[in-house]
């Protein structure tokens, strides 16, 4: 792996993991009472893009997120990257047929949901996009559900400047 500092491009996430090799325990995120150390964000990434490759994403298409900032939000973004795959960050305050065009718009092939805006997703079938609860509100899918075994690697994409 090249040192990403010594390059003149790269993701944030091979930064993360040459981080999470060198020091595995600094706690990148915190939420409330909760964090990750670097080496448990690295590895969740790493499920997150894994899921993503496992459910038919390919890099290039997008997801859509519709959740509120937390770990898991910062998870399936940066999971995503890894997968070279794009996000679509929704606000989720915004109502269902306003979400419904934006994922549309993106063409998503996902979409995470949660809270108010994700309970009105719910009942708002987009066609041909599957659906991702974070707050467990369904008994569709869950993120906990949806995510690989931890351990599970990724296929690596290269991701090109352009």
């Amino acid at each position: 792996m090249t040192n990403f500092i010594d390059t003149e491009f790269g993701i944030i996430t091979d930064l993360i993991r040459q981080h999470a090799m060198r020091a595995p325990n600094q706690w990148p995120l915190v939420q409330g009472e909760r964090h990750l150390d670097d080496e448990e964000l690295d590895k969740l990434l790493d499920r997150t893009a894994c899921a993503l490759q496992l459910d038919g994403v390919r890099p290039g298409d997008a997801i859509a997120i519709c959740v509120d900032l937390s770990i898991e939000y910062a998870a399936i973004f940066l999971g995503a990257l890894r997968a070279g795959v794009v996000v679509a960050p929704l606000a989720p305050g915004s109502g269902a047929a306003s979400l419904q065009r934006m994922v549309q718009d993106a063409r998503a092939k996902l979409v995470f949901l949660d809270g108010p805006g994700g309970a009105e997703m719910w009942q708002a079938h987009v066609h041909g996009v599957a659906r991702i609860a974070l707050d467990n509100q369904t008994t569709e899918r869950s993120l906990k559900d949806w995510l690989t075994e931890p351990g599970q690697q990724p296929v690596a994409v290269a991701i090109q400047a352009g």
